[in-house]
């Protein structure tokens, strides 16, 4: 069901100029069209008129990538319509946001997706209703789209068959005519102008009749209109149809003539389903207490010939469910009716006999049912986004269909997550398994397979009542995090009240299942941040926690008791000038944690916590930062709020550069130099117009960007393979920025979006050859022959890199220095010092000349005596260690000539 999203680099920022101690600035106005990007050259002596914008080939000095494309959309809702089955029962549709996903009942699994050729993300194209095709002669679906379009498409091999436009706006609450196979009943809206905000309890419908000819013709027929419709059934016989708001309910009759006859009742209660008794002149009405009222009153005697209000019907309840009833359905043969509601439990209703039978403990509330037609099946839907296939005969589960979870799902997924923050724990990459992991329902985690579309497992974090009827007291998981090899996971769950708890789970070998080894209650009155220590031989595990309330950051040690008894202790408790902590990270090898205080970012020794060993600040107008993170095993540093992104180098101790504009997420991968950012264009104030960057650390010019107009919630690289963990790599020696690697983005209506690199483009990055080495590559090739593995690209010169010549003048005393001991998340990589590191040590020499002198004389080489040989090199030495190489260097090269002669002769 994905479409094919790509992006090109985008075109290079204009220069302005900068003052002394300000770091590189560039404010960003995202459009992939036309990408406005200005940036500060470093400060020059002369001053120089203003470049014209540059290509986007020399943004990145001749080094080109391969474009990224969407690969695949995953999660997504699943229930929020109902389920439509087959005309032969042997599968079920699902409307899965822009898509209609076709399953087999027997197993669940997807046999196709119906997407056809639309533009990926377009929220018009937003599927509101489906319908199975009556016809037997095929296994088709009706679709009634956002676009105001009806389509009806091949569910066998995904073809679009035809296509209408319905004039009357969008169709919403679609139910096919009973007795002609192209007639539709519906509740028509006017489309909504773009990022407008609808109230639906006063959204204007009409209730219409559609017939849909086959030269694409459509005809409409007003039957009556009715504000807040939120439901539509339609009678066998096709002569009724009734529709439902919050406390209305209308029952029209349809009579041959085209005359319609309205009757109306205002409620006490609020209705929640309605749904007509296939034999009887009965219609059956659910309503928030629990209550399933039989209204006998579908007889056109007893309501007369003319509209009415109110009028008085019989009335008879059947009761059993305790909380909202959320759907009823009735069998073909009109004995059994079907009910679900906010207890998780499937009630069937013998009404002859009276008796009641139930499938308990379905997990969630149930939001609808629907029966197969040949009565075999039954398909319920549930809250947490699960599709249940259930035997009708023996009622045991046949098939089960998970997708991602939401705690909520009765208010509109879009304003849930933009305002209540749903997501609080982001996207968080299991270390081992390299699913994703975020909030599901309430108290509980997801472990979700991004690239599968699978649902792996959930993880009961807080236990809560689910029948109690109040959501101010069910738990919220608010962070989680895992140790790197991922034995262990930390919690942070809270509820409305000020209830606070960190946990600690571990891993059980055995069950792979995390058990609580350790409980907090009320740290710090509230946790704002939490990350694990990467493992450092010699010490315990370490897990920092930032306060909330106490102004204050705890560093929690695993201790051992025996040999199977672990527990966490807080070990040291530190706090900077009063201000609250917001942010946490380790670097890469452990030594080092980050703290952000307000717009500071402190740094510490983890094992004492005592001082901050510095404390880095971009300038007095920062704003109190939200995020923090080590760049890979890079030296950088990337701090973030929610309009600003500094990047440090940890060498200098300097803000490398920023970048100024709206952000939504940011992530950074644990390995390479590499980090995505999703932003808001400064032009428009749509949450939903964001544009995801892919940035190296060494420059804010983006390696990638591209449009993503759906909106951003977190973000997560994910290995879509095996990945070796290289010491200091570096970005642009990769083939391309996402390189045995996934982008996922959540979007807010809970779409994950999975990013990959265009596998049809097959450019290899072009590196600018380094001017200023002095043994090449090219020589050991000559001496020892090519490598076996494929050589790295080449780093650009160091010539214009001051990153790396202020960390060469560290190298040439490094002999005398302890600064080889220093943390190696603070030197550079060594494939930016290896050739300078030599050239510092070895005096260049060329290898013609040598092989040449050799030559000339090998034979007396060989056989001349050592002192003789060595004689005049140690008169004429100087004592210095540059000199003491040189020697070294020039026996090495002159017996390895020595041996290329001799085999010559």
């Amino acid at each position: 069901m994905a479409g094919k999203t790509s992006a090109a680099v985008p075109s290079t920022p204009s220069k302005t100029k900068r003052t002394k101690n300000q770091p590189e600035t560039v404010s960003m106005d995202v459009d992939i069209q036309e990408s406005a990007i200005v940036s500060s050259p470093r400060r020059r002596k002369n001053k120089k008129a203003k470049k014209p914008v540059e290509s986007a080939d020399s943004m990145l000095n001749d080094e080109a990538y391969r474009t990224v494309e969407l690969k695949q959309v995953s999660g997504g809702t699943l229930t929020h319509e109902a389920i439509v089955f087959s005309s032969d029962s042997t599968l079920f549709f699902l409307a899965k946001d822009n898509a209609v996903a076709v399953y087999n009942v027997e197993n669940a699994e997807m046999v196709q997706s119906i997407a056809g050729d639309r533009k990926q993300g377009d929220q018009a194209a937003t599927i509101h209703a489906i319908v199975a095709d009556p016809d037997q002669s095929r296994r088709g679906v009706y679709t009634f789209s956002a676009d105001c379009r009806a389509r009806l498409w091949d569910a066998d091999t995904g073809r679009l068959i035809s296509e209408w436009r319905l004039p009357g706006g969008v169709a919403v609450y679609v139910v096919a005519d009973p007795l002609r196979s192209n007639a539709f009943y519906c509740a028509m809206r006017q489309a909504p102008v773009k990022n407008q905000t609808l109230n639906p309890d006063k959204v204007k419908y009409t209730v219409t009749r559609l017939t849909l000819a086959e030269d694409g013709s459509v005809q409409t027929e007003p039957l009556f209109k009715m504000s807040g419709a939120v439901g539509l059934c339609v009678r066998g016989d096709s002569q009724w149809v009734a529709a439902y708001g919050k406390f209305r309910v209308v029952l029209a009759q349809v009579r041959g003539s085209g005359q319609v006859v309205q009757h109306s009742w205002r409620m006490t209660e609020r209705v929640s389903a309605l749904a007509f008794h296939p034999g009887e002149p009965v219609l059956a009405v659910g309503d928030w207490r629990g209550r399933i009222m039989f209204w006998h009153c579908v007889d056109a005697e007893l309501l007369g010939s003319q509209p009415s209000s109110d009028r008085r019907v019989t009335r008879h309840a059947h009761h059993w469910h305790a909380h909202r009833v959320n759907t009823v359905a009735f069998a073909e043969s009109g004995t059994t009716m079907l009910s679900g509601g906010e207890e998780g439990v499937l009630v069937l209703w013998q009404l002859v006999t009276g008796a009641r039978a139930f499938v308990p403990r379905l997990g969630s509330d149930v939001m609808g049912v629907a029966i197969s037609p040949d009565q075999a099946h039954y398909a319920v839907t549930l809250r947490d986004n699960t599709v249940k296939i259930l035997a009708a005969a023996t009622r045991g589960l046949v098939a089960s269909l998970q997708g991602l979870t939401f705690a909520d799902s009765s208010q509109p997924r879009l304003a849930r997550a933009l305002q209540s923050n749903q997501f609080t724990t982001g996207l968080v990459v299991h270390p081992t398994t390299h699913h994703v992991v975020l909030n599901g329902e309430p108290g509980h985690l997801q472990v979700y397979s991004a690239l599968s579309d699978r649902h792996v497992v959930s993880v009961e974090v807080a236990s809560f009542n689910r029948t109690g009827g109040s959501q101010s007291r069910q738990p919220h998981v608010d962070l989680v995090q895992y140790s790197s090899d991922g034995a262990w996971m930390a919690t942070v769950d809270s509820r409305a009240s000020a209830e606070c708890y960190l946990k600690f789970w571990n891993l059980d070998p055995a069950t792979q299942k995390y058990r609580l080894a350790t409980r907090i209650d009320a740290p710090h009155g509230g946790v704002s941040a939490l990350a694990f220590q990467p493992p450092r031989a010699g010490h315990p595990l370490l897990c920092v926690t930032t306060g909330r309330a106490d102004a204050c950051f705890r560093v929690w040690a695993l201790q051992t008791r025996g040999t199977d008894h672990h527990f966490w202790t807080c070990r040291s408790t530190a706090r900077y000038r009063e201000q609250f902590p917001r942010a946490v990270a380790f670097s890469a090898d452990g030594s080092t944690l980050a703290v952000a205080f307000g717009g500071a970012v402190t740094l510490w020794d983890p094992e004492t916590c005592l001082t901050p060993a510095a404390v880095l600040v971009a300038s007095a107008q920062t704003p109190a930062l939200s995020g923090l993170a080590f760049v890979g095993e890079s030296s950088y540093l990337a701090a973030w709020s929610s309009t600003r992104l500094d990047m440090w180098n940890l060498l200098t101790g300097s803000v490398w550069w920023t970048l100024a504009m709206p952000l939504l997420a940011v992530t950074v991968h644990p390995r390479i130099p590499l980090l995505a950012v999703a932003a808001l264009q400064a032009s428009t104030a749509d949450p939903l117009d964001a544009s995801l960057l892919l940035l190296s650390p060494e420059s804010p010019n983006p390696l990638v960007a591209l449009p993503h107009p759906t909106g951003v919630e977190a973000l997560a690289f994910v290995p879509s393979s095996s990945t070796k963990r290289s010491s200091h790599s570096n970005a642009k020696q990769l083939a391309d920025p996402l390189d045995h690697n996934m982008l996922v983005v959540l979007t807010p209506t809970g779409l994950l979006n999975v990013y990959g690199a265009n596998d049809n483009d097959n450019k290899e990055i072009v590196s600018k050859q380094s001017s200023a080495v002095a043994m090449s590559s090219a020589t050991f090739a000559n001496i020892f022959g090519k490598s076996k593995t494929a050589p790295a690209a080449a780093v650009s010169s160091t010539a214009a890199n001051a990153h790396v010549r202020q960390a060469m003048r560290l190298v040439r005393s490094a002999v005398q220095s302890a600064y080889v001991n220093a943390p190696y998340h603070v030197l550079p990589p060594v494939s930016a010092l290896y050739d300078q590191f030599v050239t510092a040590q070895m005096h260049p020499t060329s290898l013609d000349t040598i092989v040449t002198s050799v030559s000339e004389d090998a034979e007396d080489t060989v056989m001349a005596d050592a002192e003789n040989v060595e004689e005049p090199v140690v008169k004429s030495r100087p004592a210095t260690v540059d000199d003491l190489w040189s020697e070294a260097n020039a026996d090495f090269i002159q017996s390895i000539c020595s041996g290329f002669q001799a085999k010559t002769n």
